[in-house]
């Protein structure tokens, strides 16, 4: 059963800014982490630092259940992501 609280996550204003492309700061990445943890919600999370080439990033995998990932690439910066192709 999909769990109520993560859906009322998952429709949040700092999601919603994830899946339009905007780059998040490192503080509203942050409360979107504790957010995660508050509600008991597994995740992992990498992190590629900016180059001259690609902005600096963050994948963050949110573990929905055993068999059911949501993986995302939050931007902190604009441009092109290491975690996706480039255009």
């Amino acid at each position: 059963m999909f769990d109520p609280h993560l859906s009322t996550l998952l429709s949040g204003g700092l999601f919603r800014k994830i899946l339009n492309n905007e780059p998040l700061t490192l503080l509203e990445f942050n409360l979107l982490a504790g957010m995660l943890m508050n509600n008991n919600v597994p995740f992992d999370t990498s992190f590629a630092s900016g180059t001259r080439k690609n902005p600096a990033s963050l994948q963050l995998t949110i573990h929905i259940n055993p068999t059911a990932t949501l993986v995302l690439v939050v931007a902190l910066e604009p441009g092109s992501s290491v975690f996706s192709p480039s255009p």
